[in-house]
C-alpha cells in the first residue's frame, strides 16, 4: 500500500494479483455493486463521480491505496468499504453488518491486511481475502479489536510496520489508542482528559456548536518512517501537528507545527514520507459554528501542504500553504498522493459530499446543493507547491 500515512510501500503478497470484478450481493441489503460507474469525462477533476442509482448515496471518509494499485476508501455513513481503478471502475467488496455508528478510517498494512474503525472496534479485511478471486463479495471485515471503553468517534487508523502497532484517533474524546495488532490488545496512548494538560489540543473547540454535535477534534494520525513521531491534523482547531514517540513507545511532547488560515478544518491528511511532504484535506470552513453561529460553516474545497524539512526539532519552522482552493472539488475528506496507484505527482482525494447530507444534529449544511459524492484529482498537486484557485464564497 501507500498511504502507510508513512508513504512506505509494503511487501510483496498474495493481494497483488488484480481481484476480478464481482456483481456483489444479490440480496436486496443495499445499492447493486454490479454496475461500474462511468469514467469521468474529458476534463473533469473526478476518477470516480459516485452514481446514486448504483452504489446510493455515499459519503467517502478515508482512504488507502491497496498493493493492487486500487483506491480503497470507507463510504462514512454506510458501513461499507469500496475500490476504484485507474481507469475508474469501481466495486463495493465489504460491509460491516454488526458495526456501530460511521466506518470512517481506513488502512493497509505491510501485509496486505486492510483496516477499518467505526464505533464498535477495529476491523480487519486479510489479505487472503482480499487476493481470492473466487471470494463472495462483499465481504465481512472481522473485529479484531473491541473497544474496551466506549469511544465517542473513532476517526482515523496507522499501522506502523516497524512495530506492528496500529494509532487509533477519537475525534469525540480527543484521544488516540495503541494497539497491538499481533496480540490484539490495545489502551489509550494520548487524551485530552488525562488531567495533564499535555494533550488538550486533541480535544475540539470547546464551546462548538457544529451540525455533528460533538467538539470535532483530532482526525488523521500517520507514524513517520522512523517511528519516532505521530502526526496528526486537528479539525475544529485548525493545525497540523505531532506528539514525540519515546523510546519505550510511550507518548512525548505534543507540538503544534502550523495553524491554517480562515478556519479551514483540517480533516484527512497524508504524510508523504518519499515528498517530505504533509498534506490536509477542508471540506469546511468555520466547521464549529455550524449553522448556530455566525459566519456559518460552508464548504471548504481547500488542500493544505508543510513542508517536513522546514520542521526543528522543537517544531518551530513550518508554515502551512494553501494549495487548492476550489469549491468544485467539494467538502474534501481525504487526500494522498499517486505514488503505487497513477502518477506520482498527482494527488488524489475523497469528496464526502457532507454539506448535502443530513448530520445526527438534523442539520442539512446546504440545502440547495446536489450530491456530489467522488474520488477527484489534483494534477501535479504532489508536487509541492502547485497553487490552484477556482470557485470561492469568500476568502
Amino acid at each position: 500500500m501507500l498511504k502507510a500515512k508513512s508513504s512506505k510501500a509494503p511487501k510483496a503478497t498474495k493481494a497483488t494479483k488484480e481481484p476480478k470484478l464481482s456483481k456483489g450481493p444479490k440480496e436486496s441489503k443495499g445499492p447493486k455493486a454490479s454496475k461500474a460507474p462511468k469514467a469521468p469525462k474529458s476534463g473533469s477533476n473526478a476518477l470516480l463521480e459516485i452514481e446514486l442509482d448504483v452504489f446510493g448515496e455515499v459519503h467517502p471518509a478515508k482512504m488507502d491505496i491497496g498493493p493492487d494499485q486500487r483506491i480503497y476508501f470507507t463510504g462514512g455513513t454506510d458501513s461499507r468499504a469500496y475500490r476504484v481503478d485507474i481507469e475508474g471502475n469501481a466495486e463495493m467488496f465489504a460491509e460491516i453488518t454488526t458495526g456501530a455508528g460511521f466506518t470512517l478510517g481506513c488502512q493497509f498494512d505491510g501485509k496486505g491486511n486492510y483496516y477499518m474503525v467505526n464505533g464498535a472496534g477495529v476491523y480487519m479485511v486479510s489479505a487472503d481475502k482480499l487476493s481470492d478471486e473466487t471470494q463472495p463479495l462483499p465481504i465481512e471485515p472481522e473485529n479484531i479489536f473491541p473497544w474496551t471503553t466506549s469511544p465517542a468517534i473513532p476517526m482515523s487508523i496507522d499501522v506502523d510496520n516497524n512495530t506492528d502497532c496500529a494509532y487509533v484517533s477519537d475525534m469525540g474524546k480527543g484521544e488516540i489508542w495503541r494497539i497491538d495488532i499481533n496480540t490484539r490488545e490495545g489502551k489509550v496512548w494520548a487524551s485530552s482528559a488525562d488531567g495533564t494538560g499535555a494533550y488538550d489540543l486533541l480535544y475540539g473547540e470547546p464551546d462548538s456548536t457544529n451540525f455533528l454535535g460533538v467538539p470535532f477534534g483530532v482526525v488523521e494520525v500517520m507514524v513517520d518512517a522512523n517511528s519516532e513521531w505521530l502526526y496528526f491534523s486537528a479539525h475544529e482547531r485548525n493545525f497540523f501537528g505531532r506528539i514525540r514517540i519515546l523510546p519505550n513507545g510511550d507518548a512525548g511532547e505534543l507540538q503544534v507545527l502550523g495553524k491554517v488560515e480562515n478556519r479551514a478544518a483540517l480533516n484527512g491528511a497524508f504524510l508523504d514520507v518519499i515528498g517530505n511532504k504533509l498534506y490536509g484535506a477542508t471540506p469546511f470552513l468555520d466547521f464549529q459554528n455550524g449553522v448556530a453561529r455566525d459566519p456559518n460553516a460552508v464548504r471548504g474545497g481547500e488542500i493544505w501542504m508543510i513542508d517536513i524539512d522546514d520542521v526543528a526539532d522543537d517544531g518551530t519552522g513550518g508554515t502551512p500553504e494553501r494549495i487548492l482552493s476550489d469549491l468544485d472539488y467539494g467538502t474534501l475528506t481525504d487526500v494522498i498522493t499517486g505514488h503505487n496507484f497513477g502518477n506520482p505527482s498527482d494527488l488524489y482525494l475523497l469528496d464526502g459530499s457532507f454539506d448535502t447530507l443530513v448530520w445526527p444534529t438534523g442539520v442539512l449544511p446546504d440545502p440547495d446543493a446536489p450530491y456530489h459524492g467522488a474520488v477527484r484529482v489534483l494534477k501535479g498537486g504532489g508536487g509541492g507547491k502547485s497553487p490552484k484557485a477556482g470557485r470561492r464564497r469568500r476568502n
